[in-house]
């Protein structure tokens, strides 16, 4: 019984991780600027593909072409006949390829962090926030100093 509890407590800490990490800007950045790429590119496919490739007739073929390409899936049952719609396929299965690659290394740096994190003394602990703080400090100094920059230019 006590091991199941260990197993149902790991879940419990790792899908709050998980959670954590979709959740994270830079994470929600790449969701926000994948989606963007695959809704332009289908909708400029479906544009050179409509009533010239038959299995392309409506939007929704196009976002299906383009949601199985950028997964890097492509089960071939719609593709692109035209030369730019053919174009568009190569750039979505770089940005796929990509994309993923990225989401994958976040999840793996956010979750090597908080591994980390818990190997720390105290007193590493206590340098690592101080350390933190500094870097927001010198940001905000920095942001300080573009901005009287700007204003003595005016």
């Amino acid at each position: 019984m006590g091991h199941i509890r260990g197993v149902l407590k790991l879940l419990k800490r790792e899908t709050r991780n998980l959670v954590h990490a979709f959740l994270h800007p830079t994470f929600l950045y790449l969701v926000l600027i994948g989606n963007g790429i695959l809704v332009a590119a289908t909708l400029v496919v479906y544009h050179f593909e409509k009533g010239v490739n038959p299995h392309m007739k409506t939007y929704f073929d196009s976002l299906w072409w383009g949601v199985t390409t950028i997964t890097t899936v492509g089960f071939g049952d719609t593709v692109p006949i035209t030369a730019p719609g053919r174009w568009i396929g190569i750039g979505l299965m770089y940005t796929g390829t990509v994309l993923f690659i990225s989401f994958t290394g976040m999840l793996v740096t956010h979750w090597l962090r908080e591994e980390v994190e818990k190997e720390l003394t105290p007193l590493e602990k206590e340098m690592l926030q101080e350390l933190r703080a500094q870097v927001k400090i010198e940001h905000a100094l920095r942001r300080i100093e573009e901005r009287l920059d700007r204003l003595e230019k005016k």
